[in-house]
């Protein structure tokens, strides 16, 4: 008999009997910082939630990158091993677009479950605004688009989410300001950030009266470019008890990824794209053995104001065709009954594909988020985007272990 594949009943067991989690959190300052490498801004946060788990570096056995868009790295995990000192059991590269950082998550679980090491640091940094020109840039939002059948034709990745946001609104009778208001709160949110980039007063009307980038998009619409680095710690809750660590964990409840398509032009309708999410967001849900009812906080990936919207109805938090409506009535907001990315998002805080939400929502789940926190959530759910919609992650975490 060949080897069974382990299904959701059997992860959701693992995850209950070994009680995996997050212990520790760290993010490095955000913005324009030049003279620092993406390695040093690895090396910077790895210390930082390091620390903040209350572990020592020789206590971490596993270690997770992602990418970096500057520095190219055909070995990027193994060299970033050996740049901060640790010889690692498992180490591993996660490279999936904005689901990278979601996913780490799940395969630090993974690779816990296995035996493979009982402490993984999941980091990603990067210089991206300091270490690439504008020309690098205009041809770095090419990459999402297919070399023959696309970008000759001039798509660019904001072209392509904005051809979905054009299909959004028509779908859904919607109109621009369904759109801007997800960014309008993702700045409020981000005033209330240390570390946030873009902390300014912002307004619909300011982003109705900002020039169209990729109709109907503005600059508002997209998301910033940054400096910077995050990390946390994955273990289990026994390892932290036998590490002597005061702090339980926020513990991983479920997890599940989906698939659309690569490029613009293997996506038939918005209906595929819903498919994905909806595939991505059902297997945490089982696995966790809960519904969007258990959901305290919600981080979505914020690329641009439609995944947002688009994730938001395809994860089932809002009926289809709502989720713009809800954005406008300000049902997003951290003290209303949606609160979402607590941290600013992509929109506002900075852009590390979703360091920033997993590590926020471990701040929100421990109660450690400040003038930022909701009232006693219980149950955060995160969930990136890679491509123009097209690859997801989702995971769910508590701060009780799962019964």
């Amino acid at each position: 008999m060949g080897t069974q594949i382990p299904n959701i009943e059997d992860t959701r067991e693992l995850l209950k009997k070994n009680q995996i989690g997050i212990v520790g959190v760290g993010e490095t300052e955000q913005g324009k910082i030049p003279g620092k490498s993406s390695f040093h801004f690895l090396s910077e946060a790895s210390k930082l939630a390091i620390e903040d788990a209350g572990i020592q570096k020789s206590d971490v056995d596993g270690i997770i990158t992602a990418f970096s868009l500057v520095e190219e790295t055909f070995m990027h995990c193994t060299t970033f091993a050996d740049y901060i000192g640790i010889n690692p059991k498992y180490f591993e590269s996660v490279a999936i677009g904005g689901a990278t950082a979601v996913w780490m998550t799940a395969a630090a679980a993974m690779a816990i479950n296995s035996g493979q090491a009982e402490v993984i640091l999941c980091v990603r940094g990067d210089n991206t605004l300091s270490g690439i020109s504008s020309t690098g840039m205009i041809a770095l939002i090419r990459e999402m688009c297919h070399g023959e059948f696309e970008y000759p034709y001039g798509l660019t990745t904001p072209g392509g989410y904005a051809l979905m946001a054009q299909r959004y609104l028509h779908e859904s009778k919607g109109k621009r300001e369904h759109l801007h208001s997800v960014a309008v709160t993702m700045r409020e949110h981000a005033k209330l950030k240390e570390n946030a980039m873009n902390k300014d007063d912002l307004s619909l009307d300011d982003i109705l009266n900002t020039r169209l980038l990729a109709s109907p998009l503005t600059k508002f619409d997209c998301s910033i470019v940054s400096d910077g680095g995050a990390a946390f710690i994955v273990t289990t809750n026994a390892k932290a008890k036998e590490l002597g660590l005061k702090r339980d964990p926020v513990y991983l409840h479920g997890m599940g990824q989906g698939f659309s398509h690569q490029y613009l032009t293997s996506c038939a309708d918005l209906d595929q794209i819903y498919g994905a999410i909806e595939t991505s967001g059902e297997k945490a849900f089982k696995t966790a053995g809960m519904t969007n009812e258990n959901v305290d906080i919600t981080f979505l990936y914020d690329c641009f104001t439609i995944t947002t919207l688009l994730e938001l109805e395809g994860l089932g938090i809002v009926p289809r065709n709502h989720a713009g409506a809800a954005a406008l009535e300000g049902r997003l907001h951290k003290d209303a009954d949606i609160p979402l990315n607590t941290h600013g998002g992509l929109l506002s805080q900075a852009h590390l594909g979703a360091m920033h939400h997993v590590v926020e929502a471990v701040l929100q789940l421990r109660g450690d988020a400040g003038a930022r926190q909701v009232k006693n959530p219980s149950t955060a759910l995160v969930h990136g985007n890679g491509g123009i919609v097209s690859a997801h992650s989702t995971i769910l975490l508590g701060n009780e272990p799962l019964s």
